[in-house]
């Protein structure tokens, strides 16, 4: 049975949220990771966060209710993607974010 995953609506996401989330390094780097793979989800595994799997479950949930991605079930476990309507919330945010860390 798929594990339901809270995901705000994209009305109640808050600038302040968004800014915590990234402000750890390791979520900015796995949020632009996921912006410059081509695939439209990729298994959270895949993204190589450094940590116990309770580490890397706790920054998902982080990105996930900041409302930066969107987290599903898949077998035994977890795709993630960006949200595709976060740029209507924050024209620019994500590419600004990118813009920044081009090179790195």
């Amino acid at each position: 049975m798929p594990v339901e995953l809270f995901h705000p609506p994209l009305d109640a996401v808050e600038l302040d949220a968004v800014y915590a989330a990234l402000a750890d390094r390791h979520r900015r780097a796995a949020v632009v990771r996921l912006a410059r793979t081509p695939q439209a989800e990729v298994p959270c595994a895949a993204l190589d966060l450094p940590g116990a799997k309770s580490t890397r479950s706790y920054h998902w949930k982080v990105l996930r209710e900041a409302g930066l991605v969107l987290q599903r079930s898949s077998g035994t476990g977890m795709l993630l993607r960006l949200r595709p309507d976060f740029d209507r919330r924050f024209p620019g945010l994500l590419d600004n974010l990118l813009a920044l860390t081009d090179g790195q």
